[in-house]
């Protein structure tokens, strides 16, 4: 059985996703970890991360676990080198889909500006090729006009 057990559903937890707990500063109520905010406050009080604010990078939270100071017995640096672990797969897993996500943003503006470009080649060939038929249309009209004339043909020269 994994670390974490089974899926407790929300009236088994007691609460409802998103219920606001005021003791917890810097947490919104809507926020989808609200839940383990609270729970994490049962335990500690909260600790928030000023580096936040920036881009979440492996070695701000490796600098960030380090400075924590953890005291206490053998059974509860288990416990919460247990719970560390936990979290610290979370945010692997969701860092490797952050990655994911921007390697395939890039590569779909890359082909948005191919498209773009071939579009406005096609446009432009459109365009030049309408000019052509109307420069044609305009030649076949005169000749068809001249040929009336010297074939004195009246439904040729309108």
């Amino acid at each position: 059985m994994p670390l974490w057990g089974r899926k407790k559903s929300e009236a088994e937890s007691g609460r409802q996703h998103g219920a606001e707990d005021r003791s917890i500063p810097g947490w919104l109520a809507t926020d989808p970890f609200s839940g383990v905010a609270g729970l994490l406050n049962r335990w500690a009080a909260p600790v928030l991360w000023e580096a936040l604010d920036e881009k979440v990078t492996p070695l701000l939270v490796e600098d960030a676990v380090e400075n924590v100071k953890l005291r206490g017995a053998k059974l509860e640096l288990k416990a919460a080198g247990q719970v560390g672990w936990l979290f610290l797969s979370a945010l692997c897993t969701v860092y490797r889909k952050i990655l994911t996500q921007d390697a395939e943003i890039r590569k779909l503006r890359d082909e948005v500006a191919a498209l773009q470009e071939r579009q406005l080649l096609i446009k432009e060939t459109i365009e030049s090729a309408v000019t052509r038929g109307d420069q044609m249309e305009a030649r076949c009209t005169a000749s068809a006009e001249r040929v009336g004339r010297s074939l004195k043909c009246p439904q040729l020269c309108k």
